[in-house]
Parts: structure tokens; C-alpha cells; sequence
């Protein structure tokens, strides 16, 4: 089980180590976003040249467990939402846990 913990919290720290992932995070806080939205923000703010850029960092967040993606029937658009808001890890017990966000 600490093996698994470990994994989860290396993950999380791999995304909480990048600014581009930084800045989708806080976006996702505000509202959910589709890939391009989220590129059009960030290509101003970051110089992002690459919308692949942006696809890559949503993946590995996703991948850790922080955001899902969804088709958004009335845009007719693939969106991406934040999950958890709160991130509590226990160096003790090296067990992680999340606070969902408030619909």
C-alpha cells in the first residue's frame, strides 16, 4: 500500500512542479475549458507555441487523478473539469487524500 501512496503523491508532485500545469489547474478552479480555450489563455500568459504543449500537461494531470474530461453537449466540445480542490498529503502515513470542489 505505501508503494501505491507513494506513486499517487510522485504523480501529484510531478504535476504541481509545472508552472504550465500550475496555471491549468487555477483556470479549471474558475470554470471547465476545452483544450483550445485553454491554450488561447495560456499562449498569451506563457508564450505557449504549441497547443501539444497543453494537451500533454492535461494528460499528466488527468493521469494523477485531478481533473476528467467530458463532452459538452451544448458547445459540442471535449472539456476538462478539476475534480479536487483540496490536496491533503500525510508524511507520517505517506497517505494522500482530496477534497471534491463544490458543484
Amino acid at each position: 500500500m505505501l508503494d501505491s501512496n507513494i506513486k499517487d503523491i510522485t504523480s501529484i508532485a510531478r504535476v504541481l512542479k509545472s508552472k504550465t500545469c500550475l496555471y491549468l489547474l487555477n483556470y479549471l478552479a474558475q470554470m471547465d475549458f476545452s483544450n483550445q480555450d485553454l491554450f488561447e489563455k495560456l499562449k498569451k500568459k506563457n508564450n505557449i507555441s504549441y497547443r501539444s504543449s497543453i494537451f500533454e500537461a492535461l494528460k499528466r494531470i488527468q493521469e494523477a487523478g485531478l481533473i476528467e474530461k467530458y463532452y459538452d453537449n451544448k458547445v459540442k466540445k471535449i472539456k476538462y473539469k478539476l475534480n479536487y480542490t483540496i490536496i491533503t498529503i500525510d508524511l507520517n502515513s505517506m497517505k494522500i487524500s482530496f477534497k471534491k470542489k463544490k458543484d
